[in-house]
């Protein structure tokens, strides 16, 4: 009996020798040595790509899965076209004889193709995991949707914090919501169709009791903190400083109800109803006591007054109504240029410098590169014209300051996103946006009369305040002094009224 030489040089059935069988085996073989080279660069590289990461453990895995069932898929295709008669093939039935070096060599490269199949792609799981699992793939991945929160988070009290520990937390349920809704922004993504900014508050993010409790355990507390604040006038080369120290009532859970933390514990409960999306104005607050007892408070214009707001509409309020950007802060022109002047980084000395800068800070800008370019044009075009003089000795301390305030702009002002001070309100406190005022502000009155109060030893004691020579100090509390001008005129308004936080 004469051998085909070709028949001879097969190692497979026949069956494997087909278009869809060898566009498996190629993707495969490509794909294998993709990720050979990949994780090489990955594992030994010193820096970190995360675009590999992507590539590596998120793109080109679902790829040699498919290459491997391409494989036997073209395999199988064939048979039944042979069953057929569409090809003009012998249908043999499938057996394995090891004593045949066919089934020999064939079942040995299964068996490797197999177990380093298997073994990239337990490893490909393992990285895309973690690599899903990282604050660079939540900040950079979707570099440009999620980049101002990426940088506001780096910058943040909680920047040692991964994402997920406070966004997804523990549990499965959970884990899945949260990555269904990553894919849903890939989808926005490429579409172009996200939202700019990103709308806030995140009213699917889980309860502070089982995320920021984690950390911040609530049966330790302290019964008040000492803060301190400095402000600048808009010229600080000829206006003093002026400081406030006071004591902030943090209270908790203690025998007592007092102290701010008293609206979350203490056995007592407080409910609310926003009249916006954005939580800001708050119309109708319930609490209730320890002993069981509801009070209502409305204002006068509350939409509730004949009708209780329906269920879906009421929230009860926990860490996150007041402490609502714990992690992506984006601060103001005002707060970010006094801080960079009590610690020195820009000096002082410069006229007017404080004005100007929350100026070129607090206008619109299409991009990065724009509003980079505007602020040190504007700035330095105001020394050169209006304060000739000082610019003339003075130019090095100029740039240095420019340096600064673009630094600030770049990670606070995000203007591809929209994403800023004024767009995101911050609720702790009361003095550039309402905060403590949505409710706080002799208006929420219940039907004994009882208001929620306005007063400032509500919630703190003034000890120290004053600029210059001229410092007031009293350790039982003082009244507050309006910095640099006191018409009085502040006691009926909230602080929110004159200062936005810009110019």
């Amino acid at each position: 009996m004469t051998i085909d030489p070709k028949r001879r040089k097969q190692r497979f059935s026949d069956n494997f020798y087909n278009t869809t069988t060898y566009i498996g085996v190629v993707l495969s073989l490509i794909v294998l040595f993709s990720e050979t080279i990949l994780f090489w660069v990955d594992f030994f590289s010193p820096s970190k790509s995360d675009y590999i990461g992507i590539l590596a453990y998120l793109i080109l895995p679902p790829l040699l899965v498919i290459g491997f069932i391409l494989i036997p898929l073209g395999a199988k295709w064939k048979r039944e076209r042979i069953s057929k008669g569409l090809e003009d093939k012998t249908r043999k039935a499938i057996h394995i004889d090891l004593s045949n070096p066919k089934h020999q060599n064939a079942l040995m490269i299964f068996l490797f193709v197999t177990i380093a199949g298997m073994l990239v792609a337990a490893i490909c799981s393992y990285k895309a995991f973690t690599y899903t699992e990282s604050d660079r793939f939540c900040g950079v991945a979707c570099h440009q949707i999620m980049n101002p929160e990426y940088v506001a988070h780096m910058h943040s009290s909680h920047a040692k914090i991964k994402c997920v520990e406070c966004h997804i937390g523990s549990g499965a349920g959970w884990y899945v919501h949260y990555k269904m809704a990553g894919v849903r922004m890939l989808l926005k993504k490429i579409q172009g169709t996200y939202a700019r900014p990103i709308p806030t508050p995140v009213t699917t993010l889980r309860p502070a009791k089982e995320i920021c409790e984690e950390c911040h355990w609530p049966g330790k507390t302290y019964n008040a903190i000492q803060i301190k604040r400095t402000y600048f006038a808009d010229d600080p080369s000829k206006t003093p400083k002026w400081t406030i120290q006071l004591l902030m009532h943090i209270g908790g859970k203690s025998k007592d109800s007092s102290g701010i933390h008293a609206h979350m514990y203490n056995d007592n409960e407080v409910y609310y109803a926003a009249d916006d999306e954005k939580r800001q104005k708050i119309s109708w607050v319930k609490t209730v006591s320890k002993s069981g007892e509801e009070k209502i408070y409305m204002t006068k214009t509350s939409p509730y007054k004949d009708k209780a707001p329906a269920p879906s509409k009421i929230r009860k309020m926990d860490c996150m109504d007041c402490h609502n950007r714990p992690a992506h802060h984006f601060e103001a022109p005002e707060v970010l240029i006094n801080r960079a002047l009590e610690d020195d980084n820009i000096s002082p000395t410069i006229p007017m410098i404080k004005a100007k800068a929350v100026e070129v800070l607090s206008k619109e800008y299409k991009s990065e590169g724009e509003a980079v370019e505007k602020i040190e044009s504007i700035i330095t075009s105001y020394y050169i014209k209006s304060q000739v003089k000082y610019y003339a000795t003075h130019q090095q301390k100029i740039k240095e300051a420019i340096a600064v305030i673009i630094t600030l702009y770049k990670n606070n002002f995000f203007p591809e996103m929209k994403a800023r001070w004024d767009v995101y309100p911050y609720d702790i406190g009361h003095r550039i946006s309402n905060g403590c005022f949505r409710c706080h502000d002799d208006e929420h009155q219940s039907k004994s009369g009882e208001i929620i109060p306005r007063a400032c030893t509500t919630c703190h004691t003034i000890t120290e305040q004053g600029s210059g020579d001229n410092i007031q100090k009293n350790a039982n509390g003082l009244d507050f002094q309006h910095p640099f001008e006191d018409d009085g005129s502040w006691k009926t308004m909230n602080c929110s009224d004159c200062h936005n936080g810009g110019a």
